[in-house]
C-alpha cells in the first residue's frame, strides 16, 4: 500500500485541458469510425465538424505541452509497483505524442486527401478513396492505440483506487 500527496493538484489550465481533450476524444473517435464507412457525399457536414474539433484537440495539446513544462504539477504517483510507476508515466506521455501524430496526420489527410478542397470547394468528389489516402492509416492506427491507452488509463485509476483506497482523481478535478 501506498500513500500519496493527494492535496497536490495539476494547474487550472492542465484541468481544463485534461477534461475538454477527453470529452472532445471521446466524440471525435466514434465519429471518425462512423464516418469511415460512409460514402464522401454523405460525411461532408461531419466531415468539417470532425475537423474542427479536431484542431480544438491538436490547440489544447500544443497548450497542455506548454503547461506540463511551465506549470506545477504533483508528483508522479506512487503504487507500490516500480512497474506500474513506470506503466502509467509511459501512458500518460504516450498521450502527448499520439495526440501530436493524429493531428498532423490528420492535417495531412485534409492536404493530401482532397478533404481540404472538397469543403472548400462543396465538392465531394475531391475526396481521394480511402485507401488512397496515406496520413489516413496512421491516423486511424493512432486512434485505436489512442483509445486502448484511455482504456488503460481509466482500469488504472480504479485499479489504483481499489488497491491503494487513495482517490487519485481528486487532483485533476477543482
Amino acid at each position: 500500500m501506498s500513500k500519496n500527496n493527494l492535496t497536490q493538484k495539476f494547474s487550472n489550465g492542465t484541468i481544463i485541458t485534461h477534461w475538454l481533450t477527453a470529452l472532445l476524444i471521446l466524440l471525435l473517435f466514434p465519429m471518425g469510425k462512423y464516418m469511415s464507412d460512409i460514402e464522401a457525399a454523405e460525411k461532408m457536414g461531419l466531415i468539417k465538424v470532425h475537423v474542427i474539433l479536431g484542431m480544438l484537440v491538436f490547440i489544447m495539446t500544443i497548450i497542455r505541452s506548454w503547461l506540463f513544462f511551465k506549470a506545477p504539477r504533483p508528483e508522479d504517483l506512487k503504487t507500490g509497483s516500480k512497474f506500474n510507476d513506470k506503466l502509467a508515466v509511459w501512458i500518460h506521455n504516450a498521450f502527448y505524442f499520439l495526440l501530436f501524430g493524429i493531428s498532423i496526420s490528420g492535417i495531412g489527410a485534409m492536404i493530401l486527401g482532397g478533404y481540404g478542397s472538397a469543403l472548400i470547394g462543396g465538392n465531394p468528389d475531391l475526396i481521394l478513396s480511402k485507401g488512397e489516402i496515406v496520413p489516413l492509416k496512421g491516423h486511424e492506427i493512432m486512434s485505436l492505440i489512442m483509445m486502448i491507452l484511455l482504456v488503460m488509463h481509466v482500469i488504472g485509476v480504479v485499479k489504483h483506487y481499489i488497491l491503494t483506497k487513495e482517490n487519485t482523481i481528486k487532483r485533476i478535478f477543482w
